[in-house]
């Protein structure tokens, strides 16, 4: 499958704001939402980890990040799959206790489309970050996650 690239990962991430921004049916911009904060998520994470910023590739089944010329640590690797489900996770705890002040549908609805595209991306098939994790967690024990190393090895 041939894949689009993206050198540019901010300036994507801007214009997919800005097509949520102005979509006015409402329940697309919700779930696009969330899928613009998972991959931040992602992005978050490897920025941390690599000190650069990544390639994002587009392909039918979504976006995802180019990790073809990295080579992670278990530790890292894990990591990155994890960032993206947990801001999705985070962001519906969030949406939920704010809701307990003033609830709306589109609050629910928000924390919905979180809650589901990081359980289902938490599932350990296809390109899935949950496959990505039982993959790390399956390699040889390598050294433990090290706060000085760089995150490449």
């Amino acid at each position: 499958m041939r894949h689009l690239r993206a050198r540019r990962p901010v300036l994507v991430l801007a214009a997919l704001w800005w097509l949520l921004y102005n979509d006015h049916t409402g329940l697309a911009r919700i779930g696009l939402l969330a899928a613009l904060l998972h991959e931040s998520g992602h992005v978050l994470a490897w920025a941390a980890i690599t000190r650069t910023l990544p390639v994002l590739r587009f392909s039918t089944g979504g976006i995802g990040l180019d990790t073809s010329r990295a080579v992670l640590g278990r530790c890292q690797t894990f990591f990155l799959a994890l960032a993206g489900p947990a801001v999705n996770l985070g962001a519906c705890a969030v949406t939920l206790a704010a809701l307990q002040h003033r609830a709306s549908y589109w609050g629910y609805f928000f924390a919905a489309a979180n809650l589901v595209l990081g359980g289902f991306n938490m599932l350990p098939f296809g390109p899935l970050d949950g496959r990505q994790m039982l993959a790390a967690l399956r390699r040889r024990p390598g050294p433990v996650c090290n706060s000085r190393s760089n995150g490449l090895q």
